[in-house]
């Protein structure tokens, strides 16, 4: 599943402020790790339950439902009921562990979001990565990579899916959609045009990242070894 939509945290551990996590299944849950349990967004707070509260999409709707935790789930400062799902609409706020962890809920694309935060910093990467979208620029261990319009497009897609298949369709539709003339249209965009793109990128960040063509059929981003990243 394409993430459609994120939380983006403002604070909690081990989260970064500005920190991206996709919500790229029917349904997540969120809460704290334990001896037998990982959630799928875990946070490190003794106030938050096992199963605190889970996100899931009907419909093309985004419910959140808070799973009977100790400390309650709250939505734009509002509790939720225990067990009742609550319509979650984009740039809703939600808090728990009494406001220490706080995050909003965006249903826009990153390069959309990024008016918000400037800077992102994307879930399960080191604290020194980080993406600019104004300056088209990437962030990590103390080096910067500037990009061209089109190049910054690819890297923030193939990013936002690390060790995930990205089919050249979506790689077309997202860096070159002013060619898309009508809704769910492709656009016009040779091989040629896509390889020399991969290329310049594969070259500015090869000593950093890995891009696997999987042939006519897309890509998958990985961080090289030396790096000590986790994709």
């Amino acid at each position: 599943m394409k993430p459609l939509a994120y939380l983006i945290v403002e604070s909690g551990s081990p989260f970064e402020k500005g920190a991206f996590i996709p919500i790229n299944r029917p349904q997540m849950i969120v809460g704290r790790r334990g001896s037998n349990w990982q959630p799928d967004i875990s946070f490190h707070n003794i106030f938050v339950s096992r199963r605190h509260f889970s996100i899931s999409l009907e419909n093309d709707i985004y419910f959140i439902k808070d799973l009977n935790s100790k400390h309650g789930t709250f939505v734009n400062n509002q509790p939720l009921i225990p067990n009742e799902e609550f319509i979650l609409k984009n740039s809703a706020e939600i808090s728990i562990a009494n406001k220490l962890i706080k995050m909003s809920f965006s249903t826009s694309n990153i390069e959309q979001t990024a008016d918000i935060v400037p800077t992102v910093q994307m879930c399960n990467w080191v604290n020194s990565f980080a993406l600019d979208p104004l300056k088209q620029e990437m962030s990590i261990q103390g080096n910067a990579y500037v990009f061209t319009d089109k190049e910054f497009k690819c890297i923030e897609l193939l990013l936002s899916r690390s060790n995930q298949f990205v089919a050249i369709d979506e790689l077309k539709s997202s860096v070159w959609k002013e060619r898309t003339q009508m809704v769910g249209e492709l656009p016009d965009v040779s091989s040629d045009e896509v390889n020399a793109l991969i290329y310049r990128v594969r070259k500015k960040t090869r000593d950093i990242i890995q891009i696997e063509n999987i042939r006519g059929k897309g890509y998958i981003l990985s961080f090289n070894k030396i790096t000590g990243l986790i994709g």
